[in-house]
């Protein structure tokens, strides 16, 4: 199975997001719980990406990324400054390619400030637009 690592699919989605300053909406962009988790480590840390035109099969598709967790955004709805996604996941991308094993989700973000969101709950921070740190 096709399987895309964390250090890669953090550097392509840093290569094609906007900056938060360009970002279609303020939620995109590079999270984490730790500043340490914005390197480029491969394996499971708490990196979420959120891309609403992550380019998948020459067409735009919005998600969410996460360790081993490949989230297609299916609908949103926002009230202030919540914002919450249904969407339809996979654990590995050849799953995706197949149309199989998805699961529905739904996935609540709470933007705190334009350098901290909540995600589900969780509180968490921007990386910078390279990847390897965080604002304060």
């Amino acid at each position: 199975m096709l399987r895309i690592t964390v250090s890669t699919a953090v550097l392509l989605a840093m290569a094609v997001l906007p900056s938060s300053a360009d970002a279609a909406e303020p939620y995109e962009g590079a999270w984490v719980r730790s500043a340490k988790e914005c390197g480029n480590k491969d394996g499971p840390t708490s990196l979420t990406v959120i891309d609403l035109k992550v380019n998948v099969d020459g067409k735009p598709r919005p998600m969410v990324e996460q360790y081993e967790n490949h989230c297609f955004i299916d609908s949103k709805s926002t009230a202030g400054s919540d914002t919450t996604l249904e969407a339809t996941c996979y654990e590995f991308w050849d799953d995706f390619k197949k149309k199989t094993n998805g699961r529905k989700a739904t996935i609540k973000l709470s933007l705190a400030s334009k350098d901290r969101l909540k995600i589900d709950g969780k509180q968490y921070r921007r990386c910078l637009e390279k990847g390897t740190k965080t604002h304060s």
